[in-house]
């Protein structure tokens, strides 16, 4: 029995035992393990010769398992690349797979991600827009640190429209709207929407019109709304389309 087969055979019994929690590995991998190309049984494998459950621990042999499943484009092997790369100095490395990751949706790598651009960190260049950007997209998916440090970031709204892109200003309205990290409050997200609705924002536009409709924040007018409803529509907002029609319930 060669090497991979004792290795795999291995890791049927022992891959429970010791993934942590954020590796979201569920029951199905024991048969996917059986499978070399499988790319969560690379990653598993390469988490193995990580830590050295199982089998001798190699960092290369880890390295090489985590690669090929990064090839397949499995955002865990991804973002654990980036991270084994930060801690080896590799930067530029370390960026483009936590970006790959967090541009998949993964929460954790939204979240790295935003800190290095707030912190301006391991070689990747200070940048509050797209810090906002990345811990807003992980605040939205329930990640705690990321709502703790976007909280920060936005308290006493000392950001200004010219340190934050329209996308920052938008998902600062969505914080108050929704009372996410912030205690919700109409006002304030009626106040955000406005400034990007005003840069030509179709869903900051569409927002401010729902506020103006319902009289939330702001006095009531719905003409108003209309307008900031036609100017989200024009732009293909499909629920500002329907708003243009009176379409109340849709």
């Amino acid at each position: 029995m060669d090497k991979i087969t004792v290795v795999l055979a291995t890791l049927l019994f022992l891959v429970s035992g010791f993934v942590s929690a954020d590796d979201d590995l569920t029951d199905d991998v024991f048969d996917e393990v059986k499978f070399e190309n499988s790319a969560r049984a690379q990653y598993t494998l390469g988490l193995m010769y990580l830590q050295g459950k199982g089998v001798e621990q190699d960092k290369q042999s880890a390295l090489s398992w985590l690669k090929k499943s990064s090839e397949q484009g499995y955002y865990l092997a991804l973002h654990r690349l980036g991270r084994i790369y930060l801690d080896d100095k590799k930067e530029a490395l370390a960026v483009k797979h936590i970006a790959q990751a967090a541009e998949m949706g993964y929460s954790p790598s939204q979240y790295l991600l935003g800190t290095l651009y707030q912190t301006g960190e391991k070689g990747v260049k200070k940048n509050p827009q797209e810090a906002i950007k990345w811990l807003s997209m992980a605040a939205e998916q329930g990640h705690k640190l990321a709502k703790q440090v976007l909280a920060k970031l936005t308290a006493g709204d000392v950001l200004t429209d010219e340190t934050m892109d329209v996308q920052a200003v938008v998902a600062k309205g969505m914080q108050y709207l929704k009372g996410k990290g912030v205690s919700r409050d109409y006002k304030q997200a009626a106040e955000w929407f406005s400034r990007a609705a005003e840069q030509g924002d179709a869903e900051a536009q569409y927002q401010l019109g729902e506020l103006l409709s319902k009289g939330r924040g702001v006095k009531k007018d719905k003409k108003l709304a209309q307008k900031w409803y036609k100017a989200a529509a024009e732009q293909g907002h499909i629920k500002a389309k329907y708003r243009t029609r009176n379409c109340a319930f849709c």
